[in-house]
């Protein structure tokens, strides 16, 4: 009897989690179905079709080659996403990742096309056609998301966009008072996504912005294009990126006195960045915690006399350029 129970218990468990693992998989697919018919009905996308999307026993939800028609009729195919590090565990998840890899169009970049047969559009395209693998470019999309609702419903977002050997863009957005929870207050029907829409953005009108920042990485990119934009004018890539220089110089006269300070410190910042392999920076904390609402009003105020400078005194903008990691 101990015998038959020792496989008995083992075999029914497995028979469970095989049931669990397969009931995940069933509820997982639907969301998926559901959502993606919700966007194509709220005229987000003209088409989204996936080849498969699931749940993998360490709790990561994968979904392999989105194709998506966007509401320009382009086309092109996302091969990996993936969501991982989810917090199953609360009614408002306190984290996620999610990434996606690997960019495939259905022709030869067609977007990066140039019909005009204009040098510079075509160099942009044998530039990026060669850093392509098997046909797709290795694009890489990563979002991390936090929410902190003990720590003043703080919200974080950091979103990053990397193509290797050419760039990597990072945003990187804190917020509070940001009470997500309000979001599940809505009931499941076929208006709750308009309403969780309204909900979202009074609760973005009531929040603050302690600070928010987006930085480009060179890991490439500059060399590539000073060289690109240089062979379409048969000059070098350091006779180029002197007459962009002087280009940016003489636009920088033309900016207004009360913001010369802002526009000598983006040129000096820029300069610098052109030297290759390094990070342009911009960041604001703004005045008031952040408080939209309070800064709203003061900016518009701003506006309307013309006193743009500020403005930036209002927002804290700061741009840096350092070397890259």
């Amino acid at each position: 009897m101990t015998k038959k129970l020792l496989i008995i218990i083992p075999c029914a468990l497995l028979l469970c989690a095989g049931a669990l693992y397969t009931f995940a998989n069933y509820k997982v697919k639907t969301a998926v179905n559901t959502r993606i018919t919700e966007m194509i009905e709220n005229g987000d996308y003209l088409a989204l079709e996936y080849a498969s999307v699931g749940i993998k026993p360490n709790g990561d939800i994968v979904m392999n080659n989105l194709h998506v028609t966007d509401l320009n009729s382009n086309e092109y195919t996302l091969l990996d996403i993936r969501i991982s590090d989810y917090d199953y565990f609360n009614p408002v998840p306190g984290h996620l990742n999610l990434t996606a890899k690997g960019l495939r169009f259905p022709a030869d970049l067609p977007i990066f096309s140039n019909s005009s047969g204009n040098s510079s559009g075509n160099s942009l395209n044998n530039y990026l056609t060669a850093i392509m693998v098997e046909e797709t470019l290795p694009l890489e999309l990563s979002y991390r998301y936090e929410y902190h609702p003990e720590d003043e419903s703080r919200l974080q977002n950091v979103f990053k966009v990397t193509l290797p050997g050419s760039f990597k863009l990072t945003s990187n957005l804190v917020m509070t008072n940001v009470p997500m929870e309000a979001l599940n207050q809505n009931p499941a029907s076929a208006s709750a996504n308009s309403s969780n829409m309204s909900t979202m953005s009074t609760l973005i009108q009531n929040a603050d912005i302690p600070n928010a920042s987006m930085a480009l990485e060179d890991l490439g990119m500059v060399d590539a294009m000073l060289k690109i934009q240089g062979d379409a004018l048969r000059i070098s890539p350091e006779e180029y990126r002197q007459q962009l220089l002087v280009q940016l110089q003489t636009a920088a006269l033309f900016v207004p006195q009360q913001l010369q300070t802002l526009a000598q410190d983006f040129l000096g910042s820029f300069t610098e960045f052109l030297d290759g392999e390094k990070t342009l920076k911009l960041s604001i904390s703004p005045e008031n915690g952040g408080n939209i609402q309070q800064l709203q009003g003061e900016i518009m105020g701003a506006f309307y006399i013309g006193n743009i400078s500020r403005i930036t005194q209002l927002l804290n903008l700061d741009i840096e350029t350092f070397q890259s990691n």
